[in-house]
């Protein structure tokens, strides 16, 4: 059992009866107690309103599903919530790709058909590096740089990749 601290102990007057203050005290217990109450609701709704996501199969700590996840106002049920984010686009494939690609109707030749997939492919690595953010640098760039010789093969090397040299601004 807990030991009672000054604040929560009852004072007694001199005739063994309680002081007017103890009331006080419990109503400050009381205030304490919803608080603790209210916060743990809080807390169980958060964990609720989580696992309801995981189920969806939104990842409620990856960053960019987390606006998602706070955006949502709609019922919180699985089937509801994947529906919707597959609409956002935060799920599965980019909205629209796989539906653009006519494959089926015999419009497009099957080579236009892996050009096509290419390109997007290649849309997709370039969106992708984006939200990375990581710089795309040739991996044998510096080898290159290395096997230089002179100050005019460098100028020659990194006009090559897009640097400049000698610019006033």
């Amino acid at each position: 059992m807990a030991e009672a601290t000054e604040t929560d102990a009852i004072e007694l007057d001199e005739n063994g009866e309680p002081k007017r203050n103890f009331r006080r005290v419990l109503e400050d217990r009381a205030t304490e107690a919803e608080a603790q109450v209210a916060e743990l609701q809080a807390k169980l709704q958060g964990l609720e309103k989580a696992e309801v996501f995981r189920s969806a199969g939104i990842d409620p700590n990856d960053t960019r599903q987390s606006y998602f996840v706070k955006g949502y106002d709609g019922e919180l049920d699985a089937e509801s919530i994947r529906m919707a984010a597959e609409e956002a686009g935060f799920l599965g494939q980019t909205p629209g790709v796989e539906s653009t690609v006519p494959q089926a109707s015999g419009l497009l030749e099957p080579e236009d058909t892996t050009t096509l997939q290419q390109e997007l492919a290649a849309q997709q690595r370039i969106a992708d590096a984006g939200v990375q953010g990581q710089p795309v640098v040739p991996p044998q760039l510096n080898d290159q740089i290395r096997a230089t010789t002179n100050e005019k093969e460098l100028k020659a090397l990194m006009s090559s990749q897009g640097y400049e040299f000698d610019v006033q601004g």
